[in-house]
């Protein structure tokens, strides 16, 4: 039976008032996130490139106090310490694990949901290790068809990556967050994000610079532009995945989405998938729509 919800009132109302998490090892950027007690299954959620936990604040919410809440900022993100260089997939993926088991998580039920990158490395995750996640659900997530990830490849190697090289031009410091938010929303990826969404991003993907009011990006360039250039090959994973999953695209996101379905159905038919109005972000852009129907997948698993 459900245990009764803990009562974490206070700790809804604002991302930052959840409990801070840090967790460090020798020779490795220290990982922090935040977490929220609440009833069984505890949902794990990863971040997109760029991004960190408090940014999904608006859609993540809506899941407390039915569940618990453990959002895990990877390095180079968030309150998270960059490395000089991104570590790469495998690392990630064995240092997101290890912070799984620290925090104990893997002693209960546990949902894995992640968008972009954070999906990509939820499906990996659930993959390489069956039995840890009850239920995936994958937001949007970068899960590019071979010959797709294979051109990537190479267009990285020969310093020919369009999102990579966009990501080392991109502005990263403000004078203000208010001139940061008056910069930036409506524009590019955040197009059509809700208003709550746009101030989440600028409460949590930025930090101060140390110049007064003076903000910036939380996620180096650097490591962004190195996470575009380094792709999740995710195939295999589908191939050797076990437990219930939800794929969900947006309407008007990345085109190779149609091709990485039709690769999907064929290598893991029970995947369940729908398509959301919006873009790549189309969390943000409806938050509680999202919500919606990641809820009712969780209920249909009886989570």
């Amino acid at each position: 039976m459900r245990k009764d919800p803990m009562d974490i009132t206070s700790a809804a109302k604002d991302y930052g008032s959840l409990a801070l998490t840090e967790d460090r090892r020798p020779g490795q950027p220290t990982w922090r996130g935040r977490r929220a007690p609440g009833p069984e299954p505890t949902l794990h959620f990863l971040h997109g490139n760029g991004f960190c936990g408090g940014v999904y604040w608006p859609f993540l919410r809506g899941f407390l106090p039915r569940h618990g809440l453990f959002c895990s900022d990877i390095e180079g993100h968030g309150a998270s310490e960059a490395p000089a260089a991104f570590s790469g997939v495998a690392a990630v993926l064995e240092r997101a694990r290890a912070v799984i088991a620290a925090q104990g998580l893997d002693r209960g039920p546990l949902v894995g949901i992640g968008h972009s990158f954070g999906g990509a490395l939820t499906l990996r995750l659930a993959a390489e290790h069956p039995g840890l996640f009850r239920a995936v659900v994958l937001l949007d997530p970068i899960v590019m068809p071979g010959p797709m990830w294979a051109a990537v490849r190479l267009g990285s190697f020969v310093g020919r990556h369009p999102m990579a090289a966009g990501a080392r031009r991109r502005r990263e410091r403000w004078p203000s967050r208010a001139e940061a938010l008056a910069r930036l929303q409506g524009r590019g990826i955040y197009a059509g994000w809700t208003a709550e969404a746009m101030q989440a991003f600028v409460d949590h993907a930025l930090r101060p610079s140390g110049q007064g009011e003076e903000v910036e990006l939380a996620c180096p360039r650097e490591i962004e532009a190195q996470i575009f250039e380094q792709p999740v090959w995710p195939w295999r994973a589908f191939r050797r995945l076990q437990c219930p999953a939800l794929f969900v695209s947006g309407q008007s996101s990345y085109g190779f989405f149609p091709w990485a379905r039709r690769v999907t159905q064929r290598l893991a038919p029970r995947v369940e998938f729908l398509t959301l109005p919006g873009g790549h972000c189309f969390m943000q852009e409806d938050p509680a729509g999202t919500h919606a129907v990641v809820a009712d997948f969780l209920r249909r698993q009886g989570l």
